[in-house]
């Protein structure tokens, strides 16, 4: 692909800077050794189980599919015990799972629906009771592992084994199927819409009751580095991310139309091609890490929404949205790349009926780098009739050709203009462009119009017309889309040192607020019962310290996304090093309950 860079202006003062961005954050948590390495593993299992005192012991590895399964087996094997039982045994052919589930999977290629049941609906039941008639007439160790290994046996000693999103989608470029699928060679997204719609929903349910009762829980992220942590010791790692600021690991993902903005500003995706998605504030995807006295422990950031919801969330965000952040921030990278396809996404009441969603899929895009050629395609012209609308779309992918002049605004954008793109609005980010994408919920895309592009794997990727057209909204066009789409950046609020600006748009995007405060001096945050998450939109440091020393203070660099659960209390933000005495701005994102 042939890359054209904008020259109109230098992104982010490159040539004059140096990246800064955190690569992977790690938050420390002194005070916590943990038990590192296979055998380490196994003399702290041995302890364990010689501590019960008893003449016969089933020991359960429980796990996450997607690890290194021959790990598990290597562990069961060095604790020498008389029975060792493969849980997965239990799991319903997979001509089974199929026709059972067939409603949730779906043919589709990116869109499934969202699974209503648990783990054990995957599980045959005469087959639970055979192994568990089996454990019992066994005599001595029994070492019981497997995907919800849990449920076909009766544990002394409980072990959890977690792996990280993002690792498992790394494993399914290489080959790793779905849970006992052995669909190694489908398709990438295939792998993934079974996934995001049917496996992860049950695994994450029952591993979130497994996270509070078992004895131990393994980081399986990486196959030369396994760490283990007693129960004990886990609630303390989670809650110190509970209940302090903390970063997510951020991701980077090349795409076909991606630009060079984020490997040049800020230092990242060393050997992609490009970067053109950065994932860097979506508890969906993203994991943490905690630095401990002796080992690293990885873990999905959404375990701490499912063992500390209120600590996390807050109630009120708990009480309404359940196990879930329901807001995200990313970067779309088009700076020396191509336009995004165009595009809509679900309303709710869409959302409710095809793919069995709490949410429907909001957003926003904040211009956090621009120069003379950055646009955003948004709404429709004044006077464009639907079925017309969607008669041009289906006939471009016949001949190749759609005249977007014609059916869609495409409005100049500069640094720090913010836009609001409700469910239901045709969309895209322009090229030569660098792109906060802020989001209240998000699940899926439905592309109308790919400008005739073929993805990596030489496909097209997928058109949703037949989605996209139930969900267009008319109504929001050029009149409309000016009105109240397009922040006006009204002032709101200032104090010494600082002013406040509502960046956010119209009465659509409630409850999402979304302020930028531009500041010398500190300004005081209170988090009021709700997580808050801060972008860097100006500025090289800026420093978040607690009011009343509950946590210790935290460097945000430029671009970076902090999470903020209200659990660490009130806190200031302001200049810090390289940025002192200089005015900064911060966003500030949460939901106004």
């Amino acid at each position: 692909m042939t890359i054209f860079y904008c020259h109109v202006r230098k992104m982010y003062e490159v040539e004059n800077r140096v990246p800064n961005f955190d690569k992977y954050p790690v938050k420390a948590v002194p005070g916590v050794v943990a038990t590192k390495g296979i055998d380490a593993i196994v003399e702290e299992l041995n302890k364990k189980i010689g501590s019960l005192n008893k003449e016969k012991v089933v020991v359960c590895i429980d796990y996450y599919h997607g690890i290194n399964e021959n790990l598990v087996k290597e562990i069961a094997n060095k604790l020498s015990p008389s029975l060792i039982v493969d849980g997965d045994d239990c799991k319903y052919d997979e001509s089974i799972i199929s026709k059972k589930f067939a409603q949730y999977i779906t043919e589709d290629r990116v869109n499934g629906v969202y699974i209503v049941g648990t783990i054990a609906d995957f599980l045959d039941p005469e087959c639970i009771e055979a192994t568990k008639k089996q454990i019992e007439e066994a005599k001595g160790l029994v070492v019981v592992h497997g995907v919800a290994a849990s449920l076909v046996c009766n544990p002394d000693v409980l072990v959890y084994g977690n792996i990280s999103s993002q690792t498992i989608k790394d494993k399914w470029k290489e080959g790793l199927d779905n849970w006992g699928a052995k669909n190694y060679d489908e398709d990438y997204l295939r792998k993934e819409k079974r996934w995001l719609f049917v496996e992860c929903i049950v695994q994450d349910k029952h591993k979130r009751k497994m996270m509070k009762e078992c004895d131990y829980i393994v980081d399986f992220n990486r196959d030369d580095d396994v760490v283990m942590l007693t129960q004990s010791q886990f609630d303390t790692v989670v809650m110190k991310f509970a209940t302090s600021p903390f970063k997510p690991i951020p991701i980077f993902l090349a795409g076909v139309w991606g630009g060079n903005w984020a490997q040049k500003v800020l230092g990242v995706a060393e050997g992609l091609e490009n970067s053109a998605w950065g994932v860097h504030g979506y508890l969906d995807w993203q994991a943490v890490a905690a630095q401990l006295d002796n080992a690293l422990f990885e873990f999905p950031s959404t375990d701490l929404v499912q063992y500390a919801p209120k600590e996390t969330l807050g109630r009120k965000i708990w009480y309404l949205y359940g196990y879930r952040c329901p807001l995200h921030v990313n970067f779309l990278d088009t700076w020396g790349g191509q336009n995004l396809s165009l595009q809509v996404h679900p309303t709710i009441s869409y959302a409710q009926e095809e793919f069995n969603s709490k949410w429907g899929h909001y957003e926003s895009y904040y211009m956090l780098d621009a120069c003379e050629n950055s646009s955003v395609y948004l709404g429709t012209k004044d006077g464009v009739k639907l079925d017309e609308l969607v008669e041009a779309f289906e006939e471009a992918q016949v001949t190749g050709e759609f005249d977007d002049e014609k059916w869609i605004n495409n409005f100049p954008m500069k640094k720090h203009d913010h836009i609001f793109i409700p469910g239901g609005t045709i969309h895209s980010s322009a090229k030569d462009t660098l792109t906060l994408e802020i989001d209240l919920f998000s699940f899926t895309t439905f592309k109308l119009w790919d400008w005739g592009r073929l993805d990596y794997d030489g496909k097209p990727r997928p058109i949703n017309i037949d989605h996209g057209k139930n969900v267009i909204q008319e109504e929001f066009q050029t009149t409309m889309i000016k009105d109240q789409f397009i922040s006006k950046k009204q002032e709101i609020a200032c104090g010494h040192g600082w002013r406040k600006e509502r960046s956010g748009t119209n009465t659509f995007e409630s409850p999402m607020e979304v302020n930028r405060y531009w500041f010398k001096n500190a300004v005081h945050f209170d988090p009021n019962d709700c997580i808050m998450i801060h972008v860097l939109v100006e500025g090289e440091e800026a420093i978040l310290e607690s009011l009343d020393g509950e946590f210790e203070p935290m460097i945000m660099h430029y671009a970076e996304a902090v999470f903020v659960p209200p659990a660490a209390g009130q806190y200031t933000i302001r200049p810090y090093g390289k940025s002192a005495g200089e005015e900064l701005a911060v966003l500030e994102v949460y939901v106004n309950c």
